[in-house]
């Protein structure tokens, strides 16, 4: 966990505190955040990847695509720097269209992301229910794009998600990212697999691991060799670098705002609907196991789990130990990714109780113990697959939006 120096405190002052509201108290806090959002990498020594032999071949963007993607994208989310909401594009499209298609096509075909949609104005929120706003993992940042610069982002994700498919770069366990790969079909597999190992009475441990800032955590360079050991072709991978390189960010929180200045270590874009997608070729490798009667693995974007089948759980956490640890800490290292080691969660899932708080595992030093429940993409397992835990969350928060709605009655619909 990171806690803010005392003298640099996230949390609501006191109104009494005038102090804590100077401009250069909020510029070291701002400072902080940042290299917080967005840490630095570690230097890697990349091999250069052998490509597969078959080739994808390359076609121009056509005004179909862009059309597409543009009918696709919600109209009146937050704009960035540019103020512009894709609603006026959507307008525009029928006067514009073969200049934006033009624009867009050039870009890819000159390895040239532009500098204007590469400025992004990162919004810090709390977290909501977390006990102490004084430490770092209470916030989140929600990146604001460029609007026109999103849309052709989502036409090279659909270029991407289509070649995933056609040439099965990514494995069928990897979901999210992709049209129809969603978190219902992810727990599916996992509770198939549950299923599957009850029936011959085995027991199953699951590890579920937390990246740390996973999509401002990928390294350019590490990310260019696996799309070119999948086969993605030059002009692509030189188009996606661009995009990655020199970005600028601005961040802004308690009514106090930066200016727009370069990231250091900028990663996948925050709020692009090209980063998910491309964390997924990031990630393959990881979650490149065959899942089958001993185990799996699985992954929605950079949420990460796998798990064992066997007569015990002693033996599923010796598994884990001996192979699964050193695979998963040699990928990060390889990488220069981290896992959120506190975040990291095990659980042995099994009707028989002597089975329940068996063994621990150590990654990076850290000790895990069993727990009785994990959450997983919104879901929360018990160690019996009971539900009840996760029944009464969702109670929970259906009374609460009902009291809300209650307190509606009286208004004007609009």
């Amino acid at each position: 966990m990171i806690v803010l120096d005392q003298q640099v405190p996230l949390q609501k002052p006191s109104p009494y505190s005038k102090r804590w509201f100077t401009p250069e108290l909020k510029s070291q806090q701002a400072r902080v955040l940042l290299e917080t959002f967005f840490p630095k990498m570690a230097d890697l020594e990349i091999e250069d990847p052998v490509p597969p032999s078959e080739g994808i071949p390359w076609y121009p963007i056509t005004e179909l695509e862009v059309h597409q993607s543009l009918k696709a994208a919600k109209g009146t989310t937050a704009p960035g720097e540019d103020g512009i909401i894709t609603l006026v594009w959507k307008h525009l499209w029928p006067y514009l269209w073969k200049m934006i298609t033009y624009i867009f096509a050039r870009s890819v075909e000159l390895g040239h992301y532009p500098h204007q949609w590469k400025q992004a104005r990162i919004i810090v929120l709390r977290k909501p229910g977390k006990p102490d706003y004084g430490v770092l993992e209470a916030y989140r940042p929600i990146s604001l794009l460029n609007t026109l610069g999103k849309i052709l982002e989502a036409v090279m994700a659909r270029r991407l998600s289509f070649w995933a498919k056609s040439y099965k770069l990514l494995l069928d366990t990897q979901f999210g990212g992709r049209p129809g790969r969603n978190t219902e079909q992810a727990l599916l597999t996992l509770v198939n697999a549950i299923d599957r190992a009850w029936l011959w009475s085995k027991v199953i441990t699951l590890v579920a691991f937390d990246l740390t800032g996973a999509f401002n955590g990928v390294n350019d360079s590490s990310l260019d060799t696996r799309l070119q050991a999948k086969g993605i072709l030059t002009v692509a991978r030189r188009w996606i670098r661009s995009f990655m390189e020199n970005r600028y960010a601005g961040i802004s929180f308690n009514d106090f705002q930066t200016e727009i200045s370069p990231l250091e270590h900028a990663g996948l874009a925050q709020g692009s609907p090209l980063s998910p997608i491309l964390f997924g070729f990031f990630n393959s490798d990881l979650v490149d196991q065959l899942v089958d009667h001993y185990g799996g693995a699985s992954a929605f974007i950079d949420d990460y789990f796998r798990w064992r089948a066997g007569q015990s759980a002693e033996d599923n956490i010796r598994k884990i130990q001996e192979e699964d640890i050193p695979r998963i800490e040699a990928w990060a290292q390889q990488t220069g990714s981290l896992f959120n080691v506190k975040k990291t969660e095990l659980i042995h899932l099994t009707r028989s109780k002597r089975q329940h708080g068996v063994g621990q595992i150590i990654i990076n030093g850290t000790v895990i113990k069993p727990s009785d429940t994990v959450k997983l993409l919104g879901v929360i397992f018990n160690k019996k697959m009971r539900w009840k835990e996760h029944v009464q969350q969702v109670v929970k928060r259906a009374t609460q939006v009902n009291i809300a709605l209650g307190g509606l009655r009286h208004l004007r619909p609009e």
